[in-house]
């Protein structure tokens, strides 16, 4: 993975992912929330994620640049992990506390798990190699 551009390509194409911009131009694609979330794209990590308001958005984003982006702030549960290799599903891990994220514990997927999992593994179209989903768990949320 080199970079979060798939969040940005993933919003766009209507997957049912945090809606992620890049630009404050698409403010109007993310929901009114309290607190957003600004990350550089091209990180595979949390370094440099910061917690703003929506007035504190211009100063962190440059829109010119892209190399930022900006989620809503999402106070999820737990985040799983599906683990395929050469396109078939080897297992998942998830980590049920958030606040020890590393320490992971086997996930026992459901069908109807495997078959939204399935969906981005497809939208990613790989023929070999080794692929991580990764996907928040939470109480449903409506932000619209």
């Amino acid at each position: 993975m080199n970079g979060k551009e798939y969040l940005i390509e993933l919003t766009d194409a209507q997957f049912p992912v945090i809606p992620t911009i890049e630009t404050l131009d698409s403010l109007d694609k993310l929901p009114n929330v309290e607190t957003y979330i600004v990350k550089p794209k091209d990180d595979a990590d949390s370094i440099g994620l910061e917690f703003v308001t929506k007035d504190e958005l211009s100063g962190k984003v440059d829109s010119e640049s892209k190399n930022t982006l900006v989620q809503p702030f999402i106070n999820f549960e737990y985040e799983v992990s599906f683990y395929f290799i050469d396109k078939e599903f080897q297992y998942a891990l998830y980590a049920p506390d958030k606040d020890q994220r590393w320490e992971l514990k086997e996930y026992a997927p459901t069908v109807e798990d495997l078959t939204f999992a399935n969906k981005f593994f497809e939208w990613n179209n790989l023929d070999w190699g080794f692929n991580e989903l990764m996907f928040v768990g939470m109480n449903k949320v409506n932000f619209y």
